[in-house]
């Protein structure tokens, strides 16, 4: 029997783009569509070549996913309509953010949140990876504007929504993926440290870190395309960027994994960092407490004098402890199987239904 068709939709790839195209191709068909957004002046064309996509496979198909919204989600969503398919936007931070001072978000910018808000309005359903994404107050930037979230940022919104959270896999990830763990070490992750994403992902305050606590080692691994390495302290390496199967022995070589991000969704390297033993140190910020919750560290504010503090708490405490609730806690609640069941669920419990 031939699988029901699904439209997969993305403007970039990354891991966790890349694990919900996989769990789909299990129980669907899976036709993905990559939307170019750079260079911007192409966007026009990329709309119209994925205009062409979406006339000739839409019709036949049962349901579209779409990952984050923007200008890749407008036509989807709009001919969703037009044609009565189910369309679905995989919600995962930046559509639920407007944070202007980092220029990070999608209503910070007039066109780009327009076509978001259409998109969220058009949408059949819309799937937050957590529920601090459909409403969140910032207290702990308070440089930046408090109310974030789709139904702050979107008053009056009716679109419905399920929270489907991030699935991560503790095979591959686990604590005896490096042979031997350095004590007092730290590490953290991004994908660029170009301006927007240093100071959105607190890499500002990590390297601050580095040089207060010279007797420990910091970690960055990231792709180097801003920092200048003779400015950086001593104790602090930058990594570069490894296959996504060599990561969990760079993770689980570290004790600490900080994430003192000013915005965020339900970070993958946080979860995956603590399946791998990792103690987490992380930002009040959306899912971020959460995640942690009485397996690690939480930052209040966002002040280099009170994570000093959250720092040394860390490095007096019972770490062994820390360590197995940390992975247990990602074990617990954010298992890969569970998403793989929601989404399909979501898609196949209304296969009946058609979208009005």
């Amino acid at each position: 029997m031939r699988k029901p068709k699904v439209l997969y939709v993305f403007a970039f790839r990354s891991s966790f783009i890349i694990k919900d195209e996989n769990l789909l191709k299990e129980e669907f068909e899976v036709v993905s569509l990559f939307f170019n957004p750079l260079p911007r002046w192409k966007t026009p064309l990329s709309l119209l070549k994925q205009l062409f996509q979406l006339l000739v496979y839409l019709p036949s198909s049962k349901a579209v996913v779409c990952q984050f919204a923007g200008f890749h989600t407008l036509l989807p969503t709009l001919l969703g309509k037009v044609f009565r398919k189910r369309v679905y936007l995989v919600l995962l931070g930046a559509e639920c953010h407007n944070y202007p001072g980092i220029q990070h978000g999608n209503f910070r910018k007039k066109a780009l949140a327009a076509v978001t808000r259409l998109s969220f309005r058009w949408a059949f359903k819309l799937l937050p990876i957590h529920e601090s994404l459909a409403r969140f107050e910032n207290r702990y930037d308070p440089s930046e504007p408090v109310h974030q979230g789709f139904l702050s940022l979107v008053p009056g919104l009716k679109t419905p929504y399920k929270v489907i959270p991030h699935g991560f896999d503790d095979v591959l990830f686990h604590p005896k993926a490096a042979a031997q763990r350095k004590p007092r070490s730290f590490i953290t992750a991004a994908s660029s440290i170009a301006p927007p994403v240093f100071q959105r992902k607190g890499i500002d305050l990590f390297i601050e870190m580095a040089r207060r606590f010279p007797d420990c080692s910091f970690s960055l691994l990231c792709r180097n395309d801003y920092l200048d390495t003779h400015q950086l302290p001593p104790n602090l390496k930058i990594l570069e960027a490894v296959p996504y199967a060599e990561l969990p022995s760079v993770l689980a070589s570290h004790q600490f994994y900080v994430q003192v991000s000013i915005a965020e969704g339900l970070p993958n390297a946080l979860c995956e960092a603590m399946l791998c033993g990792c103690i987490p140190i992380g930002s009040n910020v959306f899912a971020i407490p959460e995640i942690i919750g009485d397996s690690g560290f939480v930052c209040r504010t966002k002040n280099a004098d009170t994570l000093e503090l959250v720092i040394n708490n860390a490095l007096t405490a019972n770490l062994n402890t820390h360590e197995v609730n940390a992975q247990r806690r990602i074990q617990e609640n954010y298992p890969i199987k569970i998403r793989k069941a929601l989404l399909i669920e979501e898609i196949n419990n209304i296969s009946s239904q058609k979208a009005k």
